[in-house]
């Protein structure tokens, strides 16, 4: 079957688990070729998904793909993403842990299907035939049988069982993105039934798609045409967004360090309260504190997280104040879950950059970032947190004994030679040229 991919790479490892089977669930959703575009779009995504991953994941991993385990995490990875309280079925370690051991896992298998130096002579046809034999000879377990039912995960769960969860839980994640692509919503149960037909077609090379290819490939060209509008909107709203940004802060921006940053934190900065009522960040001026600028998700500031809390934790009693700023390309839902994740408490208060003025005087756009300020509001930037840690502690320590952190800029001088470049640069041409004259 021959479908448009759209917004799909292979399946990547994203994280969780599952387990023992219960009851079955109903069929909500009935595809059929009156159904609206949204709803074949939908089934067709699944088809795509679930035919490129079902057929080629159990001999990249060595498991056969449990499919009813990968439906349920892919209805627990949307029920997350529309519901902060609705959580997936293992904790982050745990499914980092699943995602390592299987990469691994396909790693090893891979480089044992690579012909060694005795099939330097082969042809191209040859090649393929034997890397296709290599492939055959390596062991996959079995998927289990599909019982079209819910599972819930069980402490003795196998790792076919998680890695199948890992599977349908990324399908989510992507399913949702392409709807936010889309500025829709799209059903998630259509796309369960085009998953369904996949999981058919691969066990059964007769089975017949419930859509034919035809139609398929007519709505995904449809909506390939509909996206092109939407990003063409998207960047004439973002470059606007842009000027009215930078207008808002050139009157924030204040004094300006070697590097362009401001010089002092300005605390009449806009900020979204989430833990906390705020509008902009002047409750914590005139205090020494901490600030951990991050994205929910990004995994450097996932990692970062429970260390910056520790900081936070050691020093609060002795002065320290903690806020930490998600950027503005957040929205509420995730950043609750990166807190949550991160077990932050009252220690740290947390804010949203959604006006993105933060992050446009303060950030070069990476993340995470920590800033130490002053209480006369002069702070210095920790860009490399892991690094400079404990640098960053022992300033701590410092400022809260009175000794203000200084944030010492290097800036690189021009060479005294810069002026001859041009002329360097015009005889290198010409010697090229003479080279070739001289061939």
């Amino acid at each position: 079957m021959k479908l448009k991919k759209i917004a799909l790479g292979a399946a990547a490892l994203a994280l969780v688990a599952c387990g023992e089977a219960q009851k079955p669930i109903a069929k909500a959703a009935a595809i059929t070729p009156d159904s609206a575009d949204e709803q074949k779009f939908a089934y067709m995504l699944g088809a795509q998904f679930g035919l490129q991953n079902f057929s080629n994941l159990p001999w990249q991993t060595g498991y056969g793909i449990d499919e009813d385990a990968t439906v349920q995490a892919f209805r627990d990875a949307i029920a997350s993403l529309n519901d902060t309280t609705a959580k997936l079925q293992l904790p982050q370690d745990t499914l980092a842990a699943v995602s390592r051991r299987i990469q691994q896992s396909m790693r090893e298998r891979y480089f044992k299907t690579q012909p060694d130096s005795t099939a330097k002579d082969l042809t191209d046809e040859q090649r393929r035939a034997l890397v296709d034999s290599l492939r055959k000879a390596l062991p996959v377990e079995a998927a289990p049988a599909v019982k079209n039912e819910k599972v819930t995960l069980q402490a003795n769960a196998s790792e076919q069982q998680k890695f199948s969860y890992v599977v349908g839980a990324q399908f989510g994640n992507q399913f949702f993105s392409i709807g936010n692509q889309f500025q829709t919503q799209f059903d998630g149960d259509y796309f369960v039934l085009g998953l369904r037909d996949a999981g058919k077609r691969v066990r059964d090379t007769t089975f017949t798609m419930t859509l034919p290819d035809d139609t398929l490939k007519a709505v995904g060209d449809r909506f390939m045409e509909k996206s092109k509008l939407i990003n063409e909107e998207r960047m004439k709203k973002a470059k606007a967004e842009e000027e009215k940004l930078k207008a808002e802060v050139a009157s924030l921006r204040g004094d300006t360090l070697a590097n362009g940053m401001p010089a002092k934190m300005n605390f009449k900065v806009k900020a979204s309260g989430i833990t906390v009522k705020s509008e902009d960040l002047s409750d914590f001026a005139g205090k020494p504190l901490l600030m951990f600028y991050f994205s929910a998700t990004c995994g450097h500031c996932a990692h970062a997280a429970p260390q910056i809390l520790e900081i936070a934790k050691e020093f609060a009693q002795k002065g320290l104040t903690t806020v930490s700023i998600a950027s503005g390309g957040n929205n509420k839902p995730g950043i609750r879950r990166f807190i949550d994740d991160a077990k932050f408490d009252e220690t740290i208060s947390v804010v949203w950059d959604e006006s993105r003025q933060f992050g446009e005087l303060y950030s070069d756009g990476y993340v995470p970032k920590v800033y130490l300020v002053n209480p006369n509001g002069t702070y210095k930037q920790y860009a490399a947190f892991e690094k400079e840690k404990e640098d960053l502690k022992k300033e701590i320590a410092e400022l809260l004994n009175g000794k203000n952190v200084e944030w010492k800029i290097e800036v690189k001088k021009p060479e005294a030679d810069s002026a001859k470049a041009p002329e360097v640069k015009q005889d290198a041409k010409k010697d090229t040229k003479s080279a070739k004259a001289k061939k």
